[in-house]
């Protein structure tokens, strides 16, 4: 009984142990020496390594690009966010309907997902581009030459553009879940609502919302963090630009990595971090509050 139960015990330690010394290796580790190495000086002009403490994160935030980095870090997901979970839940009532063609389309409005965020990036350069993008072909060929705008060449306009496309591509995934949310919701409440005359409008916002509020938190809170940790698709449409205007601190992250200077880098991402984590728990905590059980 003894080997028996010593062997229950080993049986599931043998399947943990891989995956525990991988995550260790892969991510433990680069984690803490990473949080180390924010408070030095390592770059690649220097084989010596200095602690210079919070200094460093002094210098990031009195680096005026950090400020412009930031306020797009923060605009970006927020907008994102808003847009991906409106536009998604409007979707998924949509497609719930009794609608003959409501499996094509879901396929349809999911397809954007599946591209890869490089591909996706590329795809919006070639259709915003100010001189031969299709956006302002079309413009000009309907003489809407008011409309031809500079879309990823206008420092006002660039972050926008970067929106739009984290919207298009990222909104199938979302609706996805609302989808699934919204199936999961007994039918009867719907009939009860309508024995008792409520419009349509009513039931969603007294029955189908209040109890969407887990696919909501899920939504958010990942649309969330994504906006802040956005890097590829912002850096194949814009590379940052036209100057810094359209400068994340993921893309500024990649930058300060490619000049040599790691310790600088490593400390702007660890100050993303600490963002990611402030703003999340919060609105977690919020979301979670509005959950109802069905």
């Amino acid at each position: 009984m003894r080997m028996n139960a010593k062997s229950a015990i080993r049986y599931p330690i043998l399947f943990i142990v891989p995956a525990l010394v991988i995550y260790m290796i892969f991510f433990i580790y680069p984690t803490l020496s990473g949080f180390y190495f924010s408070f030095t000086d390592w770059n690649a002009s220097s084989t010596e390594v200095k602690f210079v403490g919070v200094q460093q994160f002094m210098d990031v935030v009195q680096n005026p690009d950090f400020t412009l980095a930031l306020k797009n870090t923060f605009l970006f997901s927020i907008t994102t966010t808003l847009g991906k979970n409106i536009v998604s839940i409007a979707l998924a009532v949509f497609l719930t309907t009794a609608l003959l063609t409501r499996n094509a389309l879901r396929a349809v409005y999911f397809s954007p997902a599946i591209l890869n965020i490089v591909a996706v990036g590329l795809i919006f350069q070639g259709l915003t581009n100010p001189d031969i993008g299709f956006v302002n072909h079309m413009f000009r060929v309907l003489g809407l030459d008011l409309f031809a705008l500079g879309w990823i060449s206008d420092p006002k306009l660039s972050i926008h553009v970067a929106s739009v496309m984290e919207i298009w591509r990222a909104t199938g995934i979302t609706m996805a879940i609302y989808i699934a949310g919204i199936q999961n919701i007994s039918r009867d409440y719907y009939e009860a609502a309508t024995i008792d005359g409520a419009p349509a409008w009513s039931k969603f916002m007294y029955i189908t919302l209040p109890l969407l509020m887990p696919a909501v938190t899920i939504n958010v809170l990942l649309s969330l963090i994504y906006g802040f940790r956005m890097f590829e698709g912002i850096y194949f449409l814009t590379q940052g630009g036209p100057g810094t205007s359209s400068e994340v601190i993921m893309t500024m992250v990649y930058k300060y990595m490619g000049q040599g200077l790691y310790g600088y880098s490593t400390a702007l991402n660890l100050i993303l971090v600490v963002i990611i984590l402030i703003f999340s728990f919060p609105v977690l905590s919020y979301l979670r509050k509005k959950e109802v059980e069905g």
